[in-house]
């Protein structure tokens, strides 16, 4: 979720370019006067479009349930002591509100009340560094992006935290300091997404499979 969406991005940006593609392929065909063909391949590439347009709100909408649920549940397991928890110093990447869900603080043995904000933060850890997120209470600073933190990594959801309320502001200025941050490779947009060229060429992809389709349906009408 937070680490590897390269199927994701890679499969959402070759479908968004296939249907304009195919639509668009539709007038090589038209120019031809093959006017059934063009008006099937013209309602393929629109229905395609409906088709990503809903299927990415179902699947967004989905997931992130599906994520806030996974955090509701290691963070009661966290701060209850069912599980036990590494500590980690980590960096926020970005905020997003959590209206429904509650918030979790290591300090306080019990689930906050909503809303919430759901952090993600890059975290340096023994095995490299890597994204993780953590439902905390909706207040001022948290959200800053490069703000330091310190959390409790779940032991099995490899992308669940907890923050960590208790650091002082001088442990919280050291973890700022980590020279760490200058040398690790650190996850980043683009490498959680499979790179930002490997993303392009699925989308030039799209496009020239729809156009090809056009042409090749043109071609064996006439």
């Amino acid at each position: 979720m937070l680490n590897d969406l390269t199927w994701q991005t890679r499969s959402m940006l070759f479908t968004q370019t296939l249907g304009p593609a195919l639509a668009l392929g539709s007038l090589f065909v038209l120019a031809g006067d093959n006017w059934t063909v063009a008006a099937v391949l013209f309602g393929l590439g629109l229905a395609v479009m409906i088709g990503w347009c809903v299927a990415v709100v179902v699947w967004n909408r989905r997931v992130d349930r599906r994520f806030k649920a996974a955090l509701v549940r290691a963070g009661e397991e966290i701060v209850t002591g069912r599980v036990t928890a590494t500590p980690a110093i980590g960096r926020v990447v970005r905020s997003r509100r959590a209206r429904r869900e509650p918030a979790y603080l290591a300090g306080t043995p019990h689930p906050l009340p909503s809303p919430s904000v759901a952090l993600v933060v890059t975290v340096l850890t023994e095995g490299g560094s890597r994204r993780v997120a953590a439902l905390v209470p909706a207040m001022g600073g948290l959200e800053a992006r490069r703000a330091p933190v310190a959390v409790l990594l779940h032991p099995h959801e490899r992308e669940a935290a907890v923050l960590d309320d208790r650091v002082t502001s001088e442990q919280l200025a050291a973890i700022a300091s980590d020279p760490r941050w200058g040398t690790e490779r650190l996850p980043t947009d683009s490498s959680v997404a499979g790179g930002y060229l490997a993303a392009f060429g699925c989308a030039v992809l799209g496009v020239l499979t729809g156009v090809g389709i056009a042409v090749l349906a043109g071609a064996l009408a006439t």
